[in-house]
Protein backbone atom coordinates (compact mmCIF):
# COMPACT_ATOMS: atom_id res chain seq x y z
CA UNK A 1 0.00 0.00 0.00
CA UNK A 2 1.47 3.41 -0.96
CA UNK A 3 2.50 5.62 1.98
CA UNK A 4 0.20 8.43 0.79
CA UNK A 5 -2.81 6.08 0.83
CA UNK A 6 -2.00 4.90 4.37
CA UNK A 7 -1.70 8.52 5.57
CA UNK A 8 -5.09 9.44 4.06
CA UNK A 9 -6.71 6.34 5.63
CA UNK A 10 -5.26 7.19 9.06
CA UNK A 11 -6.61 10.75 8.84
CA UNK A 12 -10.02 9.39 7.79
CA UNK A 13 -10.15 6.93 10.70
CA UNK A 14 -9.22 9.66 13.21
CA UNK A 15 -12.26 11.64 12.12
CA UNK A 16 -15.13 11.97 14.55
CA UNK A 17 -18.56 12.51 13.06
CA UNK A 18 -20.49 15.48 14.44
CA UNK A 19 -23.59 14.79 16.52
CA UNK A 20 -26.96 16.31 15.59
CA UNK A 21 -26.64 18.92 18.35
CA UNK A 22 -23.29 20.03 16.93
CA UNK A 23 -24.67 20.27 13.40
CA UNK A 24 -27.88 22.06 14.41
CA UNK A 25 -26.23 24.02 17.24
CA UNK A 26 -29.20 23.53 19.57
CA UNK A 27 -27.24 23.66 22.84
CA UNK A 28 -29.29 20.84 24.36
CA UNK A 29 -26.52 18.24 24.65
CA UNK A 30 -24.94 17.31 27.99
CA UNK A 31 -23.45 20.51 29.47
CA UNK A 32 -24.86 22.52 26.54
CA UNK A 33 -25.79 26.22 26.80
CA UNK A 34 -29.57 25.62 26.76
CA UNK A 35 -29.77 22.57 29.02
CA UNK A 36 -30.71 24.60 32.11
CA UNK A 37 -33.55 26.32 30.25
CA UNK A 38 -34.85 23.51 27.99
CA UNK A 39 -33.36 20.32 29.43
CA UNK A 40 -31.02 17.80 27.85
CA UNK A 41 -32.28 16.40 24.57
CA UNK A 42 -33.27 12.75 24.57
CA UNK A 43 -30.94 12.13 21.61
CA UNK A 44 -28.03 13.31 23.77
CA UNK A 45 -29.18 11.31 26.80
CA UNK A 46 -29.53 8.17 24.70
CA UNK A 47 -26.23 8.80 22.84
CA UNK A 48 -28.07 8.82 19.50
CA UNK A 49 -26.52 11.94 17.96
CA UNK A 50 -26.15 10.28 14.54
CA UNK A 51 -29.63 8.68 14.61
CA UNK A 52 -31.84 11.35 16.20
CA UNK A 53 -34.73 10.87 13.74
CA UNK A 54 -35.35 7.43 15.24
CA UNK A 55 -35.68 8.81 18.79
CA UNK A 56 -39.11 9.96 20.00
CA UNK A 57 -39.34 13.30 21.77
CA UNK A 58 -36.44 15.23 20.28
CA UNK A 59 -36.74 19.01 20.30
CA UNK A 60 -35.62 20.25 16.91
CA UNK A 61 -35.58 23.90 15.97
CA UNK A 62 -37.63 24.81 19.04
CA UNK A 63 -40.42 22.30 18.48
CA UNK A 64 -41.04 18.91 20.13
CA UNK A 65 -41.12 16.37 17.32
CA UNK A 66 -43.00 13.45 18.94
CA UNK A 67 -42.86 9.84 17.80
CA UNK A 68 -40.90 8.58 14.84
CA UNK A 69 -44.03 8.10 12.74
CA UNK A 70 -45.17 11.66 13.44
CA UNK A 71 -41.83 13.40 12.96
CA UNK A 72 -40.15 11.52 10.10
CA UNK A 73 -41.56 13.90 7.48
CA UNK A 74 -39.82 16.77 9.25
CA UNK A 75 -36.64 14.77 9.80
CA UNK A 76 -36.22 13.80 6.15
CA UNK A 77 -35.60 17.48 5.35
CA UNK A 78 -32.85 17.74 7.99
CA UNK A 79 -29.13 17.76 7.21
CA UNK A 80 -28.44 15.18 9.95
CA UNK A 81 -30.81 12.68 8.33
CA UNK A 82 -29.28 13.25 4.89
CA UNK A 83 -25.80 12.66 6.29
CA UNK A 84 -26.38 9.69 8.56
CA UNK A 85 -29.46 7.69 7.54
CA UNK A 86 -28.33 4.12 6.98
CA UNK A 87 -29.89 3.44 3.59
CA UNK A 88 -29.03 6.58 1.62
CA UNK A 89 -27.13 8.97 3.88
CA UNK A 90 -23.73 10.15 2.70
CA UNK A 91 -22.10 8.87 5.91
CA UNK A 92 -24.63 6.24 7.03
CA UNK A 93 -22.30 3.29 6.52
CA UNK A 94 -19.57 5.11 8.42
CA UNK A 95 -21.89 5.54 11.43
CA UNK A 96 -22.38 1.77 11.44
CA UNK A 97 -18.61 1.24 11.59
CA UNK A 98 -17.59 4.03 13.95
CA UNK A 99 -20.52 3.89 16.41
CA UNK A 100 -21.60 0.24 16.68
CA UNK A 101 -23.46 0.70 20.01
CA UNK A 102 -25.52 3.57 18.60
CA UNK A 103 -26.13 1.62 15.42
CA UNK A 104 -27.37 -1.39 17.41
CA UNK A 105 -29.82 0.89 19.30
CA UNK A 106 -30.94 2.38 15.99
CA UNK A 107 -31.68 -1.05 14.50
CA UNK A 108 -33.58 -2.16 17.62
CA UNK A 109 -35.77 0.96 17.36
CA UNK A 110 -36.32 0.47 13.63
CA UNK A 111 -37.23 -3.20 14.10
CA UNK A 112 -39.89 -2.19 16.66
CA UNK A 113 -41.36 0.20 14.08
CA UNK A 114 -41.39 -2.54 11.46
CA UNK A 115 -43.09 -4.97 13.87
CA UNK A 116 -45.85 -2.52 14.83
CA UNK A 117 -46.34 -1.30 11.25
CA UNK A 118 -45.51 2.36 12.01
CA UNK A 119 -43.23 2.37 8.94
CA UNK A 120 -45.92 0.97 6.63
CA UNK A 121 -46.61 4.32 4.95
CA UNK A 122 -42.91 4.70 4.08
CA UNK A 123 -42.47 1.28 2.46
Amino acid sequence: MPASHNKKWRKFMDTELLNCWEINKCGRHKDGKKVNKLGECIASKEEMGHSCWAVAGTLCFGKIQGTFAKKIGFCTSCKVYHLYNRSSGKLGKLVQTMYPKEDAKYYRIMMKHIKNNSLKRFM
